[in-house]
């Protein structure tokens, strides 16, 4: 008598329900790859700088960010207690960051004159490039940080 118990659905609603199911899982998917990219904001952080600074040797930074937020680096010189930031480096974001998976990437080099060695005293002296991503989700994630050990020579 009752063969078959189950209602089908109307062509039109069979077809609105897989396209409701398409979209609902490639935003799953596209949140998932922000979520990574919220939380791992900084790719790669580069410094480069010759082991002996004197005048006019030549500093450089290069970074990557996820592109889900802006990332800011500071660079600088430390001896001992004395520390000057060198320069400081700021990647933009995407304008739709939830959507859009492209890396920002930048960087910034600064030759270093003789006004700026006098403040620092011959010896040695740490280059320090920090990279600081923005808070997401109530979590700030922490900073990436390189670190070159340097000679100064006036």
């Amino acid at each position: 008598m009752f063969d078959d118990l189950a209602i089908r659905d109307a062509r039109p609603i069979a077809w609105m329900k897989r396209f409701f199911i398409a979209a609902v899982v490639s935003l799953l998917v596209i949140g998932a790859l922000a979520t990574h990219r919220a939380y791992f904001q900084v790719r790669s952080l580069d410094l480069k700088a010759p082991q002996v600074l004197t005048t006019d040797s030549v500093v450089e930074a290069a970074v990557a960010g996820s592109g889900r937020n802006r990332v800011n680096v500071e660079i600088e010189l430390i001896q001992g207690e004395h520390a000057e930031v060198l320069f400081t480096i700021r990647v933009p974001g995407n304008n739709l960051a939830f959507f859009d998976p492209r890396a920002q990437h930048a960087t910034q080099s600064v030759v270093l004159d003789n006004e700026r060695l006098l403040r620092f005293q011959t010896g040695a002296a740490r280059l320090r490039a920090t990279a600081t991503g923005r808070p997401q989700w109530g979590r700030t994630p922490p900073p990436t940080v390189r670190e070159i050990d340097v000679q100064i020579r006036q």
